[in-house]
């Protein structure tokens, strides 16, 4: 399976928080393809941690284990690969609904944390996939995605880092910019910009959109790449 994120972990640190300008936009595939890439660049312990996993029931499978299929089907060996989550919630929507429904108290953004420093005691990787988009509320303060991700930044040993995936079709270049500048204005750190799910046959306005993505003007004087495209499907049904 090819991987394309191949090569741009020359510019990456040892934790990488993965956000997106919407629900739905490739997370969990841009996620995998970021292990992967991680591998192949010598990163031998990766582990995968998801802060809020929401519309899952007991044992069923949640986000941390596609990535962990869609990593070991591109060849990362799965004794390579750790896999957490935070919490769990049973309602497919945002996380303070969600634990409302449950009854359940969301974990605060300091217990994600202490996590996240731990699983890099023992590994040389560590990706933390986000629930939604930027501003997704992750526990019962109001504080976003977007705050988690300012707060890994200050933690100088982490040497964090966010992606930010979006979709390549009609309203994301708005999507894009909006949530860039939410990141931007909390001294986020933005690695670049990942499209989750690229055609396999892009119409114009899509490839007009990447041609966008690819020369995004400077923002706060930063200049934020496009890292790549994770093909649509990529991985699909290898088990």
């Amino acid at each position: 399976m090819i991987n394309p994120l191949s090569g741009i972990f020359s510019s990456l640190g040892r934790t990488v928080l993965v956000t997106g300008t919407d629900t739905d936009v490739g997370k969990t595939y841009a996620t995998a393809a970021l292990a992967v890439a991680g591998w192949y660049a010598g990163r031998r312990r990766i582990a995968v941690y998801k802060p809020q996993q929401t519309g899952v029931r007991g044992d069923e499978p949640g986000d941390v284990h596609d990535v962990a299929r869609l990593a070991r089907a591109a060849g990362v060996p799965s004794e390579a690969l750790t896999i957490a989550e935070g919490q769990r919630l049973t309602e497919p929507m945002a996380p303070p609904p969600a634990a409302a429904i449950d009854g359940v108290e969301l974990l605060p953004i300091t217990a994600h944390m202490a996590k996240i420093l731990e699983l890099q005691e023992s590994h040389d990787l560590v990706l933390v996939e986000g629930s939604g988009g930027v501003l997704v509320e992750l526990d019962g303060d109001r504080r976003t995605i977007a705050d988690l991700a300012a707060a890994l930044q200050q933690e100088e040993a982490l040497g964090a880092q966010t992606v930010l995936v979006a979709r390549p079709d009609l309203g994301t270049l708005n999507h894009t910019l909006l949530s860039l500048e939410a990141l931007l204005h909390r001294g986020v750190r933005v690695a670049g910009v990942v499209l989750g799910s690229w055609p396999h046959e892009p119409d114009r306005l899509q490839v007009s959109n990447r041609e966008y993505l690819a020369d995004l003007p400077a923002l706060d004087g930063q200049r934020i790449p496009l890292l790549g495209a994770v093909p649509q499907g990529w991985g699909h049904g290898s088990r």
